[in-house]
């Protein structure tokens, strides 16, 4: 994804948060952290696109690529919340249970060091005394929230996890992205010189000429039924990262058939497609998930942290 579309993500994560019906055990938390990030939203762009511009492993931490395997036997695909698109979508995959390979890629331990990074780095703040050299910033913190959003919404795209490098070639993989892109910008007003949004009265990217796709993600993400669970059998973020890549594996298969690959499919025939008919419909459900996957375990991430500081002596 594009840096705006995830800065957005990241935006509209907290908006879920703020305006949803959150669950009432995890009401406080929620409340809590949107109060929290709000003082924090200027860094949002700058954060959410640090893995792209300064940490630039896209070649591993961004991805985890999955190949079809041959066999006969069953796989056991991992469970996810039944609200979640991408598993719904993907239990209807010709490829689900389906043997499959890793070819490469950890974006699910990336995930899960910087999610615990947080929480380090809260409990470092508030131990050491003020001005300690050694100590961090609630600005870095919010940095790490931010950049963690980035390698989550990565593991939404289909493309990367899917083993068939439609980087290349056409540049499909880019093409859709950059779609994604234009939409957020023509969507909401851009402060690109001091490299922010502008804001509504609410606090939100200040809205301009919406599109419908953006529209529809925006009412998603308040009416879809907020779960704080990770998914049947899933513990932690890792789990739950992991779980998410295998269905993105098979949403790929559904934007782009299993007899294209990136040396045979060209945007001329990527549009004529059936596949791309329905790119605004996949792109809805994409984005809204991943929208709900940064929620989710941002506010996990932020109630370990309370949970923690609640205790201290």
């Amino acid at each position: 994804m594009k840096k705006y579309t995830h800065a957005w993500l990241a935006f509209m994560a907290i908006k879920r948060l703020q305006y949803a019906d959150i669950p009432e055990a995890n009401r406080d938390d929620a409340k809590s952290l949107v109060k929290w990030f709000h003082d924090y939203r200027d860094f949002v762009i700058e954060g959410s696109w640090y893995p792209d511009e300064v940490f630039k492993d896209m070649a591993t931490s961004h991805i985890i690529k999955y190949r079809p395997a041959k066999g006969n036997d069953e796989v056991k695909f991992k469970k996810l919340p039944k609200t979640m698109k991408c598993y719904t979508l993907g239990q209807k995959s010709e490829l689900y249970k389906k043997p499959f390979t890793i070819e490469s890629g950890n974006c699910a331990d990336r995930c899960e060091s910087i999610a615990h990074s947080i929480v380090d780095n809260f409990k470092i703040l508030r131990t050491e005394e003020r001005g300690c050299p050694i100590s961090t910033s609630s600005n870095h913190i919010a940095m790490r929230f931010f950049i963690l959003s980035h390698y989550i919404a990565d593991c939404h795209m289909p493309l990367h996890c899917d083993y068939r490098s439609f980087s290349s070639g056409a540049n499909i993989h880019g093409f859709i992205e950059q779609e994604w892109d234009k939409q957020v910008k023509k969507s909401y007003r851009i402060d690109t010189d001091n490299n922010r949004f502008f804001y509504a009265p609410d606090g939100y990217p200040l809205a301009d000429k919406v599109t419908p796709l953006m529209q529809a993600v925006e009412e998603d993400i308040v009416k879809r039924e907020f779960y704080y669970g990770w998914g049947t059998g899933n513990g932690n973020t890792w789990d739950y990262i992991s779980a998410v890549s295998e269905y993105s594996y098979l949403m790929s298969y559904r934007m782009i058939p299993a007899e294209f690959d990136e040396t045979t499919l060209t945007k001329e025939l990527y549009r004529e497609s059936e596949a791309y008919g329905k790119l605004e419909e996949y792109s809805r459900y994409i984005l809204t998930d991943a929208i709900d996957s940064i929620a989710r375990v941002w506010l996990h991430v932020w109630a370990r942290y309370r949970k923690w500081s609640s205790g201290r002596s």
